[in-house]
């Protein structure tokens, strides 16, 4: 018996029984419809946290000052890091971009008209490349205004909204401590990112002209920065570069073996790693409720199966009779079962990815189609067809013809 002959005896056999034939897959449609649709939105919680895990937020250490954390009769005032480290920093390999900020508290800023208050900073260019932030207007704070000491600034979306009514500010006079600057440039606001006080108000000016005119210099330390912000490359080992600030710092601040850190080193990318940890054991959970749905389907087709074999008994016997092999016997009715779950496979992946659609959309995701989830879910229902049709075809396969012939 050929393949063709094989697959129109079973294509007959479920077309000749069309509701029962309907009824049996429909709990492999359900379940192959629930594996897609649930792998699909996993994969798309996959997705995501992937991209966050690639995104500067989380390829991004702040290092702050802190208390040495000896004995409290040896604890000392917070030390300031210096631009030296910065320099160093940026030579660390796998190291994107490293800058230095100068930070004081809140401060008023004013024009003829109106004032806030909001955050002044000291920066250097690199601030922009390892903020995440973007050039809206105008330009960027450069290396020759922090070296001419140019009593220029950037301002923030918000500065821009807020004091200028979103008008453009380029070329404005405003004034911070009552110190006067002129507008370069404005700025987006940050991705999200590890972040003090209000991120959405603040002004940049040369970290030169903020240390010497407005925040003012430390007695202690020359040209020093209130923390440092460092970004490894993409797929660099962030682990490393993390040892690496560590050794450095250490150090710099002639810090002995074993001695507590006077610093600390902050970094998202630890909740974002278990984020992705969850989401994984999320998709797999998501997937074998699914796969339950499935497993009662091919319980259905097993039980159809069986019904059909009692059935056809005095068929079986009689083809048995003519000639016809074990062999022959079983693999028609393991084709019967294979087609009859391979169709609903196909129609269940047709209503999961369009359930999965309507459910990204409703969470404003967009909609994607992925041949690796269709594959499994496919590939599931294949399976369900040999392991659920194995039983019938072999209790088909095992009838004596004699008996077979008797069966009323």
């Amino acid at each position: 018996m050929n393949v063709l002959s094989t697959l129109g005896l079973a294509a007959s056999s479920l077309i000749e029984r069309p509701l029962r034939s309907i009824l049996t897959s429909l709990g492999i449609i359900i379940g192959v419809a629930s594996v897609y649709a649930m792998m699909s939105l996993g994969e798309v919680a996959k997705r995501q946290i992937e991209e966050s895990l690639n995104s500067i937020s989380t390829r991004t250490m702040q290092v702050w000052p802190d208390r040495n954390r000896g004995r409290s009769s040896q604890t000392r005032p917070t030390m300031p890091f210096t631009e030296s480290d910065i320099i160093e920093m940026r030579a660390i390999n796998g190291v994107y971009a490293a800058t230095g900020t100068l930070t004081g508290r809140s401060y008023t800023i004013a024009t003829d008209l109106s004032d806030l208050t909001g955050n002044f900073l000291g920066v250097d260019p690199d601030q922009l490349k390892a903020s995440g932030n973007e050039v809206k207007l105008g330009e960027n704070i450069s290396y020759a205004d922090v070296e001419t000491r140019r009593p220029v600034v950037v301002v923030s979306e918000g500065i821009q909204q807020r004091l200028f009514d979103g008008q453009n500010p380029l070329g404005q006079i405003i004034k911070v401590n009552n110190v006067t600057f002129t507008i370069k440039g404005v700025v987006t606001k940050a991705e999200s990112n590890i972040s003090f006080g209000n991120d959405d108000l603040f002004v940049w000016a040369p970290i030169t002209v903020a240390r010497e005119r407005v925040i003012g210099g430390n007695r202690f330390i020359q040209n020093h920065v209130s923390n440092i912000r460092v970004v490894g490359g993409l797929g660099q080992n962030l682990d490393s570069i993390e040892k690496e600030i560590d050794i450095l710092l250490r150090r710099s601040r002639d810090l002995k073996v074993g001695a507590p850190p006077d610093y600390r080193i902050f970094s998202s990318r630890g909740w974002q790693e278990q984020a992705a940890s969850t989401t994984k054991s999320l998709s797999f959970l998501l997937a074998a409720m699914g796969s339950i749905s499935l497993l009662v389907g091919g319980v259905g087709v097993m039980n159809i199966m069986l019904v059909s074999v009692t059935e056809r008994t005095r068929e079986i016997g009689l083809r048995m009779a003519l000639g016809a092999k074990k062999s022959n016997i079983m693999i028609q009715f393991l084709t019967e079962a294979l087609l009859l779950c391979i169709l609903s496979g196909f129609i269940g992946i047709a209503i999961g990815y369009f359930a999965s659609t309507l459910a990204m959309k409703a969470i404003k995701i967009e909609p994607f189609f992925s041949p690796y989830v269709a594959f499994v879910s496919f590939g599931s229902a294949w399976i369900i067809g040999v392991v659920f049709g194995f039983l019938p075809a072999r209790r088909a396969a095992s009838l004596n013809p004699i008996e077979a012939l008797r069966h009323e």
